[in-house]
C-alpha cells in the first residue's frame, strides 16, 4: 500500500466480476487479539469505508480493493517482466540467478482483515519465485519451504560452500525435482506475542498472551482457509505439534547462537 498504478492495469480487470473472500469472518473458536482491526487501511484519507473486526466491508468495496490490489500486482509483474527482458537482451540470462520473494502475504478481507501482521496463512503464504539459468519451463511446488531456505539455496547455486551452519536448507533439490519429498518437517514464523509453525498437514500456533484460546490448529487437509480452530478437539494433535513446534525454536535458537 497504497494502491497505486497506471490505468492500463486496472482496465485488465472487471470490478464487478472479482470474486470475494472464501474466508469472510473471524475463524471459529479464535479470539480477536489473533488479528487486528486493519489499522494500515484505515490510516488512508480516502478510504470509502472502515474496516474492522465487528463486520465486513460492503461486498461493492470488498471489490474495489480487490480491483485495486490486482492492478497494483500486475503492474509489479510488468516491472518484473522488463528486468528479465533486459536480462535476455544483453545475455546476463544466461548467468543470472533471480528470486522473487515476498516478506509476507496479504489478507484481502480474509478473516475481517485488510493487511498483513497475522499468523494466519493468508499473511505468511509469501510469494516465492526462483529463476535459474538451467531451468527450461517453470512449475509450482507445493512443498513447505521458508524464506530462510534462500540463503543456502543461493549459495549451492552459485558454487560456494556455507562458510557457516544456516538455519535454512538448499532448494536446488526441489528445483531440480518439484517431486523430491520434502526437506523440512515445518516452516516457522512469529509475530504478534505468537509463534507458529506450517507443515503438510497443519498450522499450529501458540500465542504468549492472556486472551484465550491461547492455541490455534487449523486441519488444512479438510480447511484450506483456517476457518476453524480444531485444537480444543483434537488434544493428541495439539500435543504432538506442540513437540514439534519446540523442535522447531530450539534448533533456531541453537543456530542464531552459534552465529553469534
Amino acid at each position: 500500500m497504497p494502491f497505486n498504478a497506471p490505468q492500463k492495469y486496472w482496465d485488465m480487470y472487471k470490478e464487478d466480476g472479482l470474486s470475494l473472500s472464501p474466508s469472510p469472518f473471524i475463524p471459529q473458536a479464535v479470539n480477536k487479539a489473533s488479528l487486528h482491526e486493519s489499522g494500515e487501511l484505515n490510516g488512508y484519507k480516502l478510504s470509502d469505508e472502515r474496516a474492522s473486526l465487528n463486520k465486513p466491508v460492503s461486498n461493492a468495496y470488498a471489490r474495489k480493493l480487490r480491483h485495486a490490489y490486482y492492478a497494483s500486482i500486475s503492474y509489479t509483474d510488468a516491472q518484473i517482466g522488463k528486468v528479465l527482458e533486459a536480462l535476455k537482451e544483453t545475455g546476463m540470462d544466461k548467468n543470472t540467478i533471480v528470486v522473487l520473494w515476498g516478506d509476507h502475504g496479504w489478507h484481502l478481507g480474509d478473516d475481517l482483515v485488510w493487511g498483513k501482521h497475522t499468523l494466519f496463512d493468508w499473511a505468511l503464504r509469501s510469494a516465492f519465485i526462483v529463476k535459474t539459468p538451467q531451468m527450461k519451463q517453470g512449475e509450482v511446488c507445493n512443498n513447505i519451504v521458508s524464506s530462510v531456505d534462500v540463503y543456502p539455496t543461493l549459495m549451492q547455486l552459485c558454487g560456494l560452500n556455507m562458510p557457516y551452519a544456516a538455519d535454512g536448507q538448499s532448494l536446488v533439490p526441489l528445483l531440480k525435482n518439484k517431486k523430491q519429498p520434502s526437506l523440512r518437517d515445518a516452516a516457522l514464523s512469529y509475530y504478534n506475542q505468537g509463534i507458529t509453525i506450517r507443515t503438510p498437514h497443519y498450522r499450529f500456533t501458540k500465542y504468549f498472551r492472556k486472551g484465550e484460546p491461547t492455541i490455534e490448529l487449523y486441519n488444512h487437509k479438510n480447511d484450506p482457509y483456517e476457518q476453524k480452530n480444531v485444537a480444543a478437539q483434537n488434544p493428541e494433535i495439539v500435543k504432538k505439534m506442540m513437540t514439534s513446534w519446540k523442535t522447531e525454536i530450539d534448533k533456531a535458537q541453537k543456530m542464531y547462537a552459534n552465529a553469534e
